[in-house]
């Protein structure tokens, strides 16, 4: 079932995506795959999230949780900001709506995931904090598009604040 939603995206990049100026925000495609692979590094023993096949097709590709996420960050994630920073609106509430859209956009996608068991939460993780999250994470794959230096710059505390209030054990991080 992942297959078909990253196919999904995969036809949605095809035919919506601004692939021409793809280059102009390849930076900020690279630190959005960067702070994942930062995430499943760091809470490789204490995942606020799972990934899972759910379909005979899927175990029979031997999918687990680490090959989900690269799939989800070569597809997902380049179909995302070859559109969403593609097409970025340039007035201040234009913004404001693109950023709620894909917020909604990807709460769907994920709460659909958790719905038929393709996604798990653990350790006070939910839906509530995953859509919280998306609604950041559009926010700053602006700022870093604008300005990365301040994108990472604010992309610190953000850490930290998610690291101690989900109590991760420093005996968690590898």
């Amino acid at each position: 079932m992942i297959l078909l939603l990253l196919l999904t995206y995969a036809l949605i990049g095809w035919k919506f995506g601004n692939w021409k100026d793809f280059y102009h925000y390849y930076p900020t495609l690279l630190f959005f795959i960067i702070g994942d692979l930062l995430s499943q590094f760091l809470l490789y023993d204490y995942s606020m999230w799972e990934f899972r096949p759910v379909t005979a097709f899927g175990n029979f590709l031997h999918l687990n949780h680490t090959l989900i996420s690269l799939s989800k960050m070569m597809i997902q994630y380049t179909v995302t900001i070859s559109i969403f920073i593609g097409r970025l609106p340039s007035s201040r509430l234009g913004k404001i709506g693109w950023i709620l859209l894909w917020t909604a956009i990807y709460g769907l996608s994920e709460g659909i995931s958790y719905f038929f068991g393709m996604m798990s939460y653990h350790h006070g993780w939910d839906l509530n904090w995953d859509i919280l999250f998306n609604l950041m994470m559009f926010t700053m794959l602006i700022v870093h598009h604008k300005n990365p230096i301040i994108g990472w710059v604010l992309s610190f505390p953000i850490i930290l604040f998610l690291l101690l209030y989900f109590d991760v054990p420093y005996s968690a991080l590898k």
